[in-house]
């Protein structure tokens, strides 16, 4: 064949250089190499890598809000509640922050299955930490109020912005196609059917205490049903997991969503990031729900309306979360948004509420599943909107609509529910698991008149 047709079919490539002249450029270009210069050990690289970080922040003047945030409790009666509360709240911002960035790079080395589920685990633990503090407080009725409205907010005030964000028309797209269609029906048909079940799980003792007759003592039995659910929950939670990440996870993502890209700092990093974060978080969280608690008794607000509505919206590691899913609807990656939402709702109610219950039978702080009649009714209509809204696998503006209508009409009707009591935290009842609330033999119990 002629070398002529060789040299025009194929690109010709300039020929390689030896390892000798290109350290001999390198030399020339940096100057040689001493052989006592060692490469950066890991304590410059961590320095240089966080400061990279707080750089590439938007939010990053917000940390300066950490000290005044963390002193400022020590001054309590000098300063106003108000004043310490926005303190915290804007400190948490920039922390939530750095918590996302460590679990993103944790991500890209696991798979795009573990996003959503790391996402809402790293959120909820910040929940349940703050909800842990409010249950050794003896707040049970708070903690109950919290929980729900954590659901409460996530499956009607955040997932109705992401409907509205994910079926508006985008720029530069002349189809003005107002609705998103859902393309992990595997994943959002099982989640709404694992909150009907946790529906179903958190009324059973408090629909049992309304059923049993009048002038019955049910504390034992109402705890009883309450650890005994705990332990079912969380059984149904590792099945849930099994399920999301081994045997189906490549049913319930949306790879076409998904950023693959390489990770950009050591493993042992990303978990300091997330660690140092979320623990000042927490610090930050505990005041904040203090604080918040402060201004509710200064404006005569009740406990109920703190725990279901401002608790779930002021506590800001779970807002950013929000803020992330609302982003990714906008950027039409509703099925991305939705699975961390749902994500969230199912872990609060599989593993949040059960370990707490769990924690207080442990260390002796009885709390049960004893909702209200109010609390009961509208977690039932709430999942039962979902289910319908879901059904036909299209995310329309209406929608979204109907599902923001459902939250404020549930925020009016607790804004004005009164305090409910709870028992008292230093009462001392003895509780066999295996026994039951039954009359002496030979008597019946009368079906209104208790004994």
């Amino acid at each position: 064949m002629d070398s002529k047709v060789l040299s025009s079919d194929y690109p010709s490539y300039p020929p390689q250089r030896s390892a000798s002249l290109a350290d001999t450029e390198l030399a020339q270009k940096h100057g040689p190499t001493s052989q006592h210069e060692q490469p950066a050990g890991p304590q410059k690289k961590w320095y240089r890598d966080t400061k990279a970080i707080v750089a590439r922040m938007k939010s990053n003047w917000l940390l300066l809000f950490i000290i005044p945030a963390l002193i400022a409790p020590r001054y309590e009666q000098y300063i106003n509640s108000l004043l310490i509360f926005l303190f915290n709240l804007l400190a948490i911002i920039p922390l939530a922050r750095i918590m996302t960035i460590g679990l993103d790079d944790i991500i890209t080395r696991l798979g795009p299955e573990y996003a959503a589920v790391l996402h809402a685990l790293a959120g909820n633990l910040v929940e349940l930490i703050i909800s842990s503090f409010a249950l050794m407080d003896g707040h049970y009725a708070v903690v109950r109020s919290a929980l729900l409205g954590a659901i409460l907010s996530n499956i009607l005030l955040v997932m109705g912005i992401i409907f509205l964000a994910g079926s508006m028309p985008k720029k530069g797209n002349p189809v003005r196609v107002l609705h998103a269609d859902l393309n992990s029906e595997l994943f959002v048909s099982t989640s709404a059917s694992v909150l009907v079940l946790a529906f179903l799980a958190l009324v059973a003792p408090a629909t049992f205490k309304i059923a049993a007759p009048a002038g019955t003592n049910l504390e034992c039995d109402l705890r009883n049903i309450s650890r005994g659910t705990a332990v079912i929950l969380l059984m149904l939670f590792a099945g849930l997991l099994t399920f999301q990440l081994k045997t189906h996870s490549k049913e319930i993502v949306d790879m076409t969503e998904f950023d693959h890209r390489e990770s950009r700092y050591n493993v042992i990093f990303d978990l300091f990031l997330i660690l140092v974060s979320v623990g000042c978080i927490t610090l930050c969280a505990r005041y904040l729900v203090t604080s918040i608690e402060h201004t509710a008794e200064a404006y005569r607000l009740g406990s109920s309306f703190v725990g279901m509505v401002l608790l779930p919206i002021c506590v800001m590691s779970n807002a950013i979360e929000h803020y992330e899913a609302i982003k990714h609807a906008s950027e039409e990656k509703i099925n991305t948004a939705i699975s961390l939402v749902l994500n969230a709702s199912v872990q609060i109610a599989l593993l949040v509420t059960p370990i707490l219950v769990l924690v207080g039978w442990v260390t002796q702080r009885p709390l049960t599943l004893d909702f209200t009649a109010l609390e009961i009714a509208v977690l039932g209509c709430a999942v039962l909107i979902i289910n319908y809204l879901v059904a036909d696998n299209k995310a329309t503006w209406l929608e979204g609509l109907m599902l923001l209508a459902s939250y404020i009409i549930i925020a009016i009707s607790f804004f004005y529910f009164p305090n409910p009591v709870d028992i008292d935290k230093d009462k001392d009842v003895f509780c066999n698991a295996f026994s039951r609330n039954l009359p002496p033999a030979g008597e019946g119990v009368a079906a209104e008149g208790g004994h």
